[in-house]
């Protein structure tokens, strides 16, 4: 991986900061200053809860938001499958224009699905953890014991149909667990964020999607996606052609090349 993505610094300021601010919030408390301290207390939490729901910052460890090159590519990551109502369209999709996507998969599915992974797979494209269950609405607040869990069993499955274990984590909704990042070293896994996005995982107007994505569509650009919606073919066609006609190419980036944080 890019050295860059490596460092840590932002995590040790941020926690060093925070380590102060409740300090004085004690200090303040005690010396009878309590709308101070309670005050302190409040911001202290609050640039917690921000750093873990925010999925691009990279206070709490590094973020993958992007790679380094000098043509005009972009990486497709789409999230949530298999779904056996999509994958096989999206993999069609896919081949008529040449382009290559990592798939975020969730275990589960994938354990339902094994020959889905195995298609995608055989086509050239790459399966990455996703978490088992994808716990969306509780995994920013999962204990370290749960995201292992999570994410371990998902690599653990995973491998068990392609026959090695994924390189890559995306988390559920971009969320950041204060043990997230202590959990995924130990198990070697980069981050992975996003660059462009379309909300596709709440909205069903497929012009708006893709409209939302161009906009923020630059060379070393990750494009987030989900099948599972409905939506995620007709998206898929507006977008590859779009790329094509700019002479953008989709593929899978070399960890080396990684960015994170803002490009």
């Amino acid at each position: 991986m890019n050295p860059d993505c490596g460092k840590s610094q932002q995590r040790r300021v941020f926690i060093s900061i925070l380590a102060l601010s409740s300090l004085l919030a004690v200090l303040a408390v005690v010396a009878g200053e309590l709308v101070i301290g309670l005050g302190l207390f409040f911001l202290t939490h609050m640039a917690w809860l921000y750093a873990q729901l925010n999925p691009t910052v990279q206070w709490l460890g590094p973020v993958v938001t992007g790679f380094r090159t000098d043509e005009k590519e972009i990486w497709l990551t789409i999230d949530d499958g298999p779904d056996p109502q999509e994958t096989e369209r999206v993999l069609e999709l896919l081949d008529r224009y040449q382009a290559r996507a990592t798939f975020f998969v969730i275990a589960k599915k994938a354990s339902e699905n094994p020959a889905l992974i195995e298609q995608i797979i055989q086509k050239g494209h790459q399966v990455a953890n996703h978490t088992v269950s994808h716990p969306e609405s509780r995994f920013w607040c999962l204990s370290k014991r749960r995201l292992e869990a999570e994410i371990n069993d998902a690599s653990a499955i995973i491998a068990g149909i392609t026959g090695q274990r994924p390189l890559l984590f995306r988390a559920p909704v971009g969320h950041k667990p204060r043990a997230l990042h202590a959990v995924l070293a130990e198990a070697e896994l980069p981050l992975i964020a996003w660059t462009a996005r379309g909300f596709d995982g709440v909205l069903t107007d497929s012009g708006g999607i893709v409209e939302r994505i161009r906009k923020n569509i630059k060379p070393g650009a990750i494009v987030l996606l989900h099948e599972g919606r409905a939506t995620l073919p007709d998206t898929l066609v507006d977008l590859l052609q779009g790329f094509s006609s700019q002479g953008y190419r989709c593929v899978l980036p070399a960890a080396d090349s990684f960015v994170c944080g803002r490009r």
